[in-house]
C-alpha cells in the first residue's frame, strides 16, 4: 500500500489545487489524499464492495467525529482512525461553519459510495444522467473544495454557500472530475467489472466503444459550456467577500486542473 500511495504522488494535485497554501495546512491537505484512495478502493475492488450493511458502518464510523459523535470501541478501522487527525486538525484551526460544510460534503461522498455499493437500482438499467449524478458524489471531489479553503485560510460567509450559482459551480466541477476519470479508467475499471462509470454504461445501453466515448466526451463539453455561462451570472457580496468568494471559484477550477495535470 505504501508504494501504490508514493506512485500515486497526490502530492503535486494537492500543490495545483493549493499552490498558496502554508506547509502545515498543505500536510493536512496531503494527508486526506493519501488517506481516500485506500479508503475508496475498500469499495471499489476491496472486501466491501459487495457487503453494503458492512459498508453502512464503517461509513457511520467515520462521519462519526465530524458530527460531534464519539466511538471508542476498539472496531473502528485503523484507516477510519486515521481520518479523525485530519478532522482533528482542521477543527484546532477553522470556524464551526468550514467544519460544517467539510462534514456535508463528506458525508455526500459516503453517500454516493454507498449507492454505488448497495445497487439500488437492481437491475434496472441507469441513465448517463443517472449515473453521472451518482458519480458527482462518490468521486470524492467535494471534500476537496473545503479543504482546499481549508488550506488557504479563506474567510466566507455561510450565505454564500447558499447561493444557486456557487452551488451550480461546485456540481459542474464535481462532473467535470467524474467524467474526466470515468474515461481515463474505462479500461482498468473494465477489467475489474466495476459497473459504475459512464462509459461503461453508455456500453450496455447498445453504444460501440467509440460511441461510448463520444457520448461522455460531449457530457464533458456540455459541462464546460455551462461554466461559462453560470459564472457569468456569479453575485456580488461586498468587496471583501468577493475576493475570497473569487478565490474559492479558483480553488474549484484548480481541483479540476489538478485532476487533469497529476496523471
Amino acid at each position: 500500500m505504501r508504494a501504490k500511495i508514493f506512485k500515486c504522488d497526490f502530492s503535486y494535485f494537492c500543490a495545483v489545487a493549493a499552490p498558496a497554501a502554508p506547509p502545515d495546512r498543505f500536510r493536512t491537505l496531503c494527508d486526506w489524499g493519501n488517506w481516500v484512495f485506500p479508503f475508496d478502493d475498500m469499495f471499489d475492488d476491496g472486501y466491501l464492495r459487495e457487503r453494503p450493511e458492512d459498508s453502512q458502518h464503517v461509513m457511520e464510523s467515520l462521519m462519526m467525529p465530524m458530527l460531534g459523535q464519539y466511538d471508542t470501541g476498539k472496531n473502528r478501522l485503523r484507516i477510519v482512525q486515521a481520518h479523525d487527525t485530519v478532522v482533528e486538525r482542521m477543527r484546532a484551526s477553522t470556524s464551526a461553519s468550514l467544519q460544517k460544510r467539510f462534514a456535508r460534503a463528506m458525508q455526500s461522498y459516503c453517500d454516493g459510495v454507498l449507492l454505488q455499493v448497495s445497487d439500488r437500482f437492481g437491475q434496472r438499467l441507469l441513465s448517463l444522467e443517472e449515473i453521472a449524478a451518482i458519480r458527482r458524489n462518490s468521486a470524492g471531489c467535494k471534500p476537496l473544495y473545503h479543504l482546499v479553503e481549508y488550506a488557504h485560510g479563506l474567510q466566507i460567509p455561510e450565505e454564500v454557500f447558499d447561493s444557486p450559482v456557487i452551488q451550480a459551480l461546485e456540481d459542474l466541477g464535481m462532473d467535470m472530475v467524474a467524467i474526466s476519470n470515468d474515461i481515463l479508467s474505462y479500461k482498468k475499471e473494465q477489467a475489474e467489472d466495476v459497473p459504475h462509470n459512464m462509459v461503461a454504461v453508455c456500453r450496455l445501453h447498445g453504444m460501440s466503444v467509440q460511441q461510448a466515448f463520444d457520448t461522455v466526451g460531449k457530457l464533458l463539453e456540455n459541462r464546460y459550456q455551462q461554466w461559462g455561462e453560470i459564472e457569468g451570472s456569479l453575485p456580488s457580496w461586498g468587496v471583501t467577500a468577493d475576493t475570497y468568494v473569487r478565490r474559492y471559484i479558483d480553488g474549484i477550477k484548480s481541483v479540476v486542473s489538478a485532476n487533469l495535470n497529476w496523471r
